[in-house]
């Protein structure tokens, strides 16, 4: 059964004195794009592993991961000492630069250096560990939901598909009736035009007339095409482009058809406009 692309997978992990809260959220693309937002002193250090296990389990979509870490207790954001200096040497460029800044200002501007001062060059592993486990997670509710997505598409499918095959029933029982209906008016004519002494003439140009109205040739690709799509709706795998491409085949095979045989017209179009909603359903196909 084929996957949809579009889904919301969340999961949390606690420990003693944190918690990782991950959401996923994903749509259609025509390739694969992922989009990770997280604390930014952990961002560099986790960034590609989460995209890596994004890539491992889905094949096209487009990816937006939210990482939200939740620190039980508060902890100490700055180091007194730095702070301390931050505050003078903020305070000395303020005199070098002949600025008047408030004491409120001068703090603001040192608690941010002293922040950047403390950040960290590298990642505790056990919460990195922590993070990637509730990452995989939520791919694991991703996954679930963007199947039972995939599985609605695919019932929706399989009735248009129902119905295209029971108009081209309807042409395949109309089609020899409207060929001999056209052969023998083109007879008419041609007699009327080169008179009754070249019957044999126009009985010969009525029989070319309506073979190059034969549509068996499209019924049977078009049949192909759609026991084809089938096949597809079976697999549990990555099949979005090649139903797309089917349905390409199925639209040229139809509007030939119609436009070697008028008279079936009714029947083409609605066969186009099922197409055409199939193609959309398979837009959002994995």
């Amino acid at each position: 059964m084929p996957y949809s692309m579009t889904g919301f997978g969340y999961a949390q992990k606690s420990t003693d004195d944190t918690d990782v809260i991950v959401k996923i959220r994903s749509v259609n693309n025509k390739g694969i794009d992922i989009s990770v937002k997280a604390p930014r002193d952990i961002l560099f250090f986790i960034e590609q592993d989460v995209k890596k296990l994004i890539k491992e389990n889905f094949a096209r979509g487009s990816f937006q991961v939210f990482i939200d870490i939740v620190k039980k207790q508060p902890e100490l954001l700055v180091d007194k000492n730095v702070l301390k200096d931050a505050v003078k040497e903020v305070k000395h460029l303020s005199r070098f630069l002949e600025l008047n800044l408030s004491d409120d200002k001068i703090y603001d501007i040192a608690h941010h250096i002293a922040e950047d001062t403390k950040r960290e060059t590298t990642i505790d592993e056990s919460l990195k560990s922590l993070i990637l486990e509730t990452v995989k997670e939520a791919i694991k509710e991703l996954k679930e939901e963007r199947k039972r997505e995939g599985e609605k598409l695919a019932q929706d499918i399989k009735e248009r598909l129902d119905k295209i095959e029971t108009y081209l029933k309807q042409i395949e029982e109309k089609k020899d009736q409207i060929i001999e209906k056209a052969k023998q008016k083109a007879i008419q004519r041609l007699k009327e035009l080169l008179g009754e002494e070249y019957s044999e003439r126009a009985f010969i140009e009525a029989t070319i007339l309506a073979d190059k109205m034969d549509i068996t040739e499209e019924i049977v690709r078009l049949k192909s095409h759609i026991k084809r799509f089938r096949e597809l709706l079976k697999k549990d795998e990555p099949v979005g482009r090649k139903m797309d491409f089917l349905c390409q085949e199925m639209h040229r095979e139809i509007n030939t058809l119609g436009n070697k045989m008028p008279d079936l017209s009714e029947y083409t179009v609605e066969m186009k406009s099922e197409v055409e909603k199939i193609r959309q359903q398979v837009q959002n196909i994995e």
